[in-house]
């Protein structure tokens, strides 16, 4: 088999706008599986909110890993192990929260099933909720809560609101952080060098497995250093202008199964071969 390893993006990638993983992307995953090959759910979420789609893949039972935090945190399905995290300096985060406020936006991050906010409310928040079926749990002061170790803080607004920022941020937190939007309204925050990209050469480092037995699939501008990170780079079809004009592959929509069109394609079919 001459691929390995395939590496997804879940929102706008491998679910659909519902939220759903099909019936096709289920027996395509099962069957490379089967052949031996493995699943990574790269996600911006983080790792509670990536379960319920391992759960729904079977990925406890038959193997695969959750890449999650924006390449931030491996875990091991079966295991449920963490086999690498970094950790975002803690003497940094009242810096990073006192930008949020500075600039009237919302700021978040994780705890076990919760977000963790001081806008409990906002539009954005709850929407990250949403995506990631976990729970929103407000806090009087994010900085005098957060007191355990944290991958990854997001500020989150409306897309113009977050466009602005993003050049802000990155500049005032300097080079000991990376800054990118991985959605229209959502700035991640996360320690300098660590995206999709680097998360996933850790992964194949750590499984063994080789750039050009690996294939990336995503929709946004914070999947493209998973994709060149690939041996086989693929945009969805609804994906942003920049994956798709990097791209090696342009597959169907989110809507229209396009990573189970990848796996029959070049794992299950004869161009995998």
């Amino acid at each position: 088999m001459k691929y390995k390893l395939l590496a997804t993006d879940l929102d706008g990638t491998l679910v659909t706008e519902d939220k759903r993983v099909t019936e096709r992307t289920k027996q395509a995953v099962k069957a490379m599986i089967s052949r031996g090959g493995t699943l990574v759910l790269s996600s911006g979420r983080p790792s509670y909110g990536v379960w319920h789609v391992a759960k729904e893949l079977e990925l406890p039972e038959l193997g695969g890993y959750i890449l999650s935090y924006n390449g931030g945190e491996l875990l091991d399905c079966k295991s449920g192990k963490a086999e690498f995290s970094v950790q975002i300096p803690p003497d940094k985060i009242p810096e990073i929260i006192h930008l949020a406020r500075e600039h009237k936006t919302a700021i978040l991050t994780y705890e076990e099933e919760y977000i963790i906010s001081e806008n409990g409310d906002d539009l954005y928040v709850l929407g990250e909720a949403r995506n990631t079926r976990m729970k929103v749990k407000e806090v009087p002061d994010l900085i005098s809560y957060v007191t355990f170790p944290i991958v990854k803080m997001m500020m989150v607004g409306t897309e113009e609101q977050i466009l602005k920022l993003e050049p802000v941020v990155r500049k005032a937190l300097g080079p000991e952080f990376s800054v990118f939007r991985s959605e229209a309204y959502h700035l991640e925050i996360l320690p300098a060098g660590v995206d999709k990209g680097s998360g996933l050469l850790k992964t194949l480092e750590y499984l063994g497995i080789s750039r050009e037995e690996t294939i990336s699939c995503g929709d946004y501008d914070n999947d493209i250093p998973m994709n060149e990170a690939a041996g086989l780079g693929v945009a969805m079809e609804n994906g942003c202008p920049a994956i798709r004009e990097k791209a090696d592959y342009i597959t169907c929509s989110n809507e229209a199964d396009g990573v189970a069109v990848v796996i029959e394609k070049f794992v299950l079919g004869e161009e995998g071969s």
